[in-house]
């Protein structure tokens, strides 16, 4: 008879993602699996990394945790650049009171303004398998 333990049978099911062990998380990314068990459909929801669940957003949901993690890092980098625009702006009490876009518009409009410049980014991807 061959060892068995309950590890043999978990799967990870959600992931935190920060730059460093000590870090708040900046994303949070949990897998789904639906539909037939023999056949399950896998799914990645994504949401901004905050201490209570009520507080998260949601960024996206993706078929790969590659994707998941990509949609992750890149809400980050949206939120910095946001951060650094009010700032440059020079945003004072008397001007109106700019509200911060949702999740998922910061990263479509992220990857959007990626795409238009030749060498943008902080990193460059290619999908995995691919050259």
């Amino acid at each position: 008879m061959a060892p068995w333990h309950p590890v043999a049978d978990a799967q990870p099911a959600e992931w935190l993602l920060r730059q460093n062990p000590t870090d708040v998380p900046y994303a949070v990314v949990r897998r789904f699996v639906f539909g037939d068990p023999r056949r399950p459909e896998v799914w990645f929801r994504v949401v901004t990394g905050a201490p209570r669940s009520t507080d998260r957003e949601l960024i996206g949901w993706c078929r790969t945790l590659e994707a998941a993690a990509a949609a992750g890092w890149d809400h980050r980098c949206a939120e910095e650049s946001w951060r650094r625009h009010l700032a440059s702006s020079g945003s004072n009490s008397a001007a109106p009171t700019r509200v911060r876009p949702a999740a998922a518009e910061m990263v479509r409009f992220y990857r959007a303004a990626l795409r238009r410049r030749p060498s943008a980014g902080t990193m460059e991807r290619r999908p995995s398998g691919r050259q």
